[in-house]
């Protein structure tokens, strides 16, 4: 019962603070704080944050205060892969789409026509969309893209009621995909451009940065990955911040950001920094007093947003290369960070615009090539991948995401994002054999 009374004080104070402009999002571009001191945070303790933030294997940070940037480190405009923070992006189109009519979310799986290998049984069919926004549907079925631990925990099929049990399982949160397509008739790629990339203005955002990830084996849902730069993960966590308001235009409404953040499930799982679920997002217990919730995803990518505080934190991991934080690492660099942040920022503060350069070389290869000779399927050491070619593009794909190619020479590209060159071999006919990196 505390714990309800605290939630709700906290999150009408929020209310409160937003209805007045306490935040603002963030312009075309990002601005940033000329002096750190104006932002509120200690120059000398954010010294000692780099400091440990250094001796981490991450590769894009932020520190948003008041919708400005009080520190970026790393690459901050290169898209890495999200992982499971996927889910919590969706929840911002279920939002839209639920609350406009488009889906009803007490429709059940059975209404709907949802079906998968091995069949549902009738208790299965029976859980609604709503119990799967809440990973509560109580369908135990093996998924795509689920991590390995699942398998040696995931419950006995038909063992409880629908919305009985909390499990993170990623059937239910495929199965959202799905459903989300067959009621909005377009993909979840587009829908996030239009619907949330455009109005909130994401500089790096494209709908080529999804990719649907099938294991047909198990299940005929896909997961679907994404790409994202840490600078637009900021923005979303900032239409959060700001219940659901941007640029004056209620993208969300406030009762949806507050249903899907509320800790609906003290499921006690997971590491210390969570064990809280609400709708897709995941409720800190360890930050409880600061109200915080994130979405985080595989090697800690992490968006997290702490309403008291107006603020938001992205982590970012070149999870292409496996790099990763621990859940230890996470929290001590949180915990100095809200150190840190030793007053409230000041009003009118000198702002300058963030700058970031192209992450694209600017010696390309000029002369026109022949796509037709590199487009197949080939193998990078033991790794299966395409060249394919999209709106002009080469585009080298693998069952996770597509890479944009830019020409060095004929037989030399640059791969987007990845950030690596790739080097071709022809054959005699003058069509491409054989593929390595540097």
């Amino acid at each position: 019962m505390r714990l309800k009374q605290t939630y709700i004080i906290l999150t009408i104070s929020i209310l409160l603070l937003n209805n007045f402009g306490y935040s603002q999002n963030p312009k075309k571009n990002w601005e940033k704080f000329r002096h750190i001191e104006q932002s509120g945070f200690s120059k000398e303790k954010l010294v000692n944050v780099k400091t440990y933030y250094d001796s981490l294997n991450s590769s894009a940070f932020l520190i948003i205060q008041n919708g400005k940037i009080v520190a970026n480190w790393g690459d901050v405009n290169r898209r890495f892969i999200v992982h499971s923070t996927r889910k919590a992006i969706l929840n911002s189109l279920y939002g839209i789409y639920s609350e406009n009519g488009t889906i009803d979310l007490n429709k059940t799986i059975k209404e709907i026509g949802i079906t998968d290998k091995d069949s549902l049984s009738e208790l299965e069919k029976s859980a609604k969309i709503i119990h799967l926004l809440k990973a509560r549907s109580g369908i135990y079925h093996k998924a795509a893209g689920e991590p390995s631990w699942v398998d040696d925990n995931r419950p006995k099929r038909n063992g409880v009621q629908p919305d009985s049990l909390w499990f993170y399982n990623n059937w239910d949160f495929n199965v959202l995909g799905t459903i989300f397509e067959q009621f909005t008739k377009t993909s979840i790629y587009e829908s996030l451009y239009n619907d949330i990339a455009k109005p909130l203005q994401m500089q790096d955002y494209r709908v080529m940065d999804g990719e649907y990830y099938y294991e047909l084996e198990y299940s005929n849902h896909p997961a679907y990955h994404l790409k994202m730069s840490a600078r637009d993960l900021a923005r979303y966590g900032q239409l959060y911040l700001q219940q659901g308001l941007w640029n004056g235009k209620q993208v969300l409404s406030k009762q949806w950001v507050f249903n899907s953040t509320y800790p609906v499930s003290k499921h006690g799982g997971g590491g210390e920094i969570g064990r809280w679920y609400g709708w897709l997002w995941n409720v800190s217990e360890y930050f409880q007093e600061n109200k915080m919730y994130y979405g985080a995803g595989v090697g800690n990518q992490f968006l997290a947003i702490f309403p008291t505080e107006d603020l938001i934190l992205v982590n970012l991991c070149n999870t292409y290369q496996r790099d990763k934080l621990y859940d230890r690492e996470v929290i001590k660099l949180f915990d100095l960070i809200l150190k840190a942040k030793i007053n409230k920022p000041i009003n009118n503060p000198e702002l300058i615009t963030l700058k970031t350069s192209s992450r694209i070389p600017e010696s390309l290869y000029q002369q026109k090539l022949d796509y037709s000779k590199y487009i197949g399927n080939f193998t990078i050491g033991d790794e299966k991948v395409s060249i394919i070619e999209l709106n002009g593009d080469l585009i080298l794909k693998d069952y996770f995401m597509k890479l944009k190619l830019f020409p060095i020479s004929p037989n030399r590209f640059f791969v987007e994002d990845l950030e690596k060159y790739l080097n071709v071999e022809m054959d005699d006919k003058g069509f491409l054999s054989k593929l390595n990196y540097d």
